[in-house]
């Protein structure tokens, strides 16, 4: 059977959005009930989460949205930068012109979100998710896209957890406009040192909101 990709998409993004926070319990039949789904698919639905470390499925206990500790969040960020930063070095080389485009498109959308509510933030989380969905696609390399992927649900959650604010994410994308600048010329070298110090210029921030 299909995995059913909204259901699936919906609660990613709630967990992600922290609706459903850190160590929440996940009920099969309230959720069940709540989508109009069968218990078979739900639980299709939930291995997937799980390989992409969203939600902790345990024996005899159930299902909870998964805690991101200190260890998890080093782990994470050193396997992120490293693969991004390859990402955006292929993604140089091989990205076309309507990819390019598309990526513009999401910087000026960005552009024009200039209040610090929590809708921003989600907006701004959103086409940062997209930008980077591009950039994997772009690399061609199939693997190195679903690799990447789950570690940036985690880092997703991360934003959230922490308390991100909309000016602080805002920073985020003027390495984005120089990562475009870099692909869109076929730098690929420029291209993976941007990205990597767009991941590090994350870290610091997160380091800050948590150790403050």
């Amino acid at each position: 059977m299909a995995l059913n990709r909204d259901i699936y998409e919906n609660l990613r993004y709630r967990i992600i959005t922290n609706e459903l926070g850190a160590g929440r319990q996940l009920y099969e039949k309230a959720l069940m009930q709540e989508y109009r789904i069968g218990r078979t698919p739900l639980r299709e639905i939930f291995q997937e989460l799980q390989r992409n470390g969203l939600i902790e499925i345990i024996p005899k206990l159930g299902t909870r949205v998964a805690t991101l500790d200190l260890r998890t969040l080093r782990e994470t960020i050193q396997l992120r930068r490293e693969l991004e930063g390859l990402a955006a070095e292929l993604a140089a080389r091989h990205i076309e012109p309507a990819q390019v485009e598309n990526l513009q498109r999401l910087l000026e959308s960005a552009a024009r979100v200039k209040d610090n509510s929590a809708a921003a933030l989600q907006k701004l989380s959103d086409l940062d998710m997209e930008f980077h969905q591009i950039i994997y696609q772009a690399s061609g390399n199939r693997q190195l896209k679903q690799m990447i992927e789950s570690l940036l649900y985690k880092m997703s959650m991360y934003w959230f957890q922490v308390g991100f604010s909309a000016a602080e994410f805002r920073e985020q994308f003027d390495e984005l406009e120089e990562l475009l600048l870099a692909v869109g010329n076929r730098n690929d070298k420029g291209a993976r040192n941007v990205m990597k110090r767009h991941i590090d210029h994350f870290t610091r921030l997160i380091k800050e909101k948590m150790f403050s």
